[in-house]
């Protein structure tokens, strides 16, 4: 299947960011208005956790925060989208990542999917969806 425009800009979106250039993923990508969940937004549960996980993340400072968070904690050893489905107002990211805690170097290993909302070309949020209770359980000292 030919990449759709969705799909264009989703790819923009992960390579900007992965680049580490989110100057770029929000300015070409993003909607002003983005919104981007981690597994679900107000559960205080898993917030204590995985404190980047259970909150809605607004605009690109929110994304900023939840990318330090993780990143300060995890090194991505491997992080594979596999799979990209336009589904008109939504574009789905399935995959599979593996992380190394930095301090307990136990490995987090998960399929995910993504499900970026989609407005005029480009991004206004979404959603990730993973094994949370393997990164909880990396994050657990033994």
């Amino acid at each position: 299947m030919t990449d759709t425009a969705n799909i264009k800009a989703v790819r923009g979106f992960l390579e900007a960011q992965y680049a580490g250039d989110l100057d770029t993923a929000f300015g070409k990508f993003a909607q002003a208005d983005f919104t981007w969940v981690v597994s679900t937004a107000a559960n205080d549960a898993l917030r204590a956790s995985i404190p980047w996980a259970g909150y809605a993340h607004k605009g690109k400072e929110g994304y900023i925060r939840l990318t330090t968070l993780l990143f300060s904690e995890f090194q991505a050893l491997e992080f594979t989208p596999t799979k990209f489905t336009d589904a008109g107002d939504s574009v789905f990211v399935e995959g599979r990542f593996v992380f190394r805690h930095r301090e307990t170097t136990k490995l987090a290993v998960s399929d995910f999917i993504s499900r970026f909302d989609m407005r005029d070309g480009r991004i206004s949020g979404g959603q990730f969806y993973e094994n949370t209770a393997a990164v909880a359980q990396a994050r657990a000292a033994e």
